[in-house]
């Protein structure tokens, strides 16, 4: 029965990404051909609107998907199409004269935004280390080592720990540094939130290279995640810290509990040492533990977060927050080999393809809630749109390749090969 289930995943994952994900995102409506890169916005309506700014973000985004789907589905339509997205991060976004890349551009290229937040940078590191992976591009590959640098050098003031936000000129900067994006959140002064979108882009660094500089650093955040970050006493990770890593604040996000564990136990198995392997084998578990437990609602979707104290959970479910609970269980299950993990999994991947999944334009919707009163798309996280600088096909792509990667990893553990 399980073996069953592991195969139907893995066919799950390859479909979602060949069949519904990347037919919508190399749809060639998507493409300024006036500008260069990718219109601005596409709303729910398959209505284009090219007045909105466009954002590195989105666009490093854009280029590890279309990166890492040639790569591995060997689909030639989106190696076109990374191809077309880093000539625009080349021309648009990257700082010749700094380096790293500006946040926030308008269409015809006039910067808006030149602060450079380790959230935004991690992306023009991640994209261009996956479009090196898949095309063997030297410059993409020493736009992401400048970068690195620069992050290392500049914006690390701790192991594991680096300042949110910087100037053009790599000076420490206030805020988060969102750039010009609308409704970036806002958090409380000297406020820290873990980098796990540049612990990301250094694993596809490394992996790239195998640059032992990335793989002090990537050490480094591992033992950041183990402590402080992890919190015993609610079995998971804070969400904000001060710059010591003690918790600021009562709200937890279920998403980011999935993603930074799985994250991690993949960081540590590709540089930590036995003993830290595991100790994040532990947390881990206790962490998805915490998650199969309580954070999922009777339908089998997971809760986009909550208040730890009042116990107050939102009610809309996350497109973002969704995919990365079907990674993580899979993670979980592979773990500890229980069943359970392996339910949730495939309950979380039905209920995708049943309420998420837009079969009439293509890839998903933003936001959805499924209740006694049934189904209906809602306003929340990124608003309605297709696509704008929040929504792309990042987060469920990512998925796909990571549940392929795994049920391939558990079908060979099982045949002993």
């Amino acid at each position: 029965m399980e073996e069953k289930t592991i195969l139907w995943l893995r066919q799950w994952a390859e479909d979602q990404a060949r069949n519904c994900i990347f037919p919508f995102w190399t749809n060639p409506m998507l493409l300024d051909e006036e500008h260069g890169g990718i219109v601005g916005r596409i709303t729910l309506d398959m209505e284009i609107d090219n007045s909105e700014p466009r954002g590195l973000t989105l666009t490093g985004r854009m280029l590890y998907a279309f990166s890492t789907a040639y790569r591995k589905l060997g689909l030639e339509v989106c190696r076109e199409r990374a191809q077309w997205v880093f000539r625009d991060l080349v021309n648009r976004f990257y700082d010749r004269e700094f380096g790293g890349a500006f946040t926030t551009v308008t269409a015809e290229g006039q910067v808006l935004s030149d602060d450079k937040p380790n959230y935004c940078e991690a992306f023009l590191i991640m994209g261009c280390a996956a479009y090196y992976s898949a095309v063997k591009d030297e410059q993409a590959l020493s736009i992401a080592m400048e970068a690195f640098d620069r992050i290392e050098t500049k914006t690390r003031f701790a192991p594991g720990c680096y300042y949110s936000n910087m100037t053009r000129q790599w000076e420490k900067a206030e805020g988060m540094g969102f750039g010009s994006r609308k409704n970036a959140p806002g958090f409380p002064e000297g406020a820290v939130v873990f980098p796990h979108h540049l612990c990301q882009a250094y694993v596809a660094l490394y992996q790239a290279t195998g640059d032992q500089r990335v793989a002090k650093a990537l050490n480094e955040m591992l033992d950041f995640v183990i402590e402080p970050l992890y919190d015993s006493r609610y079995r998971c990770f804070k969400t904000i810290t001060d710059g010591e890593g003690h918790r600021i604040g009562t709200r937890q996000s279920y998403g980011h509990d999935c993603e930074i564990t799985y994250l991690a136990w993949k960081v540590a198995n590709l540089v930590g040492t036995p003993e830290q392997v595991e100790k994040m084998r532990q947390i881990s578990i206790q962490v998805l533990g915490k998650v199969l437990e309580r954070d999922f609602d009777s339908y089998g979707s997971l809760l986009n977060g909550g208040d730890l104290v009042t116990g107050q959970t939102e009610k809309s479910h996350v497109w973002w927050a969704q995919a990365e609970a079907v990674t993580a269980m899979l993670c979980g299950y592979e773990l500890t080999e229980n069943p359970a993990f392996l339910e949730a999994c495939e309950k979380q991947a039905r209920y995708i393809d049943q309420y998420f999944v837009n079969r009439e334009h293509g890839d998903w919707y933003n936001n959805v809630i499924v209740d006694e009163q049934g189904w209906r798309v809602v306003d929340g996280m990124h608003g309605f749109d297709k696509l704008n600088g929040g929504k792309c096909p990042f987060h469920n792509s990512q998925m796909c390749f990571e549940v392929m990667d795994r049920t391939d990893s558990l079908m060979n553990r099982r045949s002993g090969t």
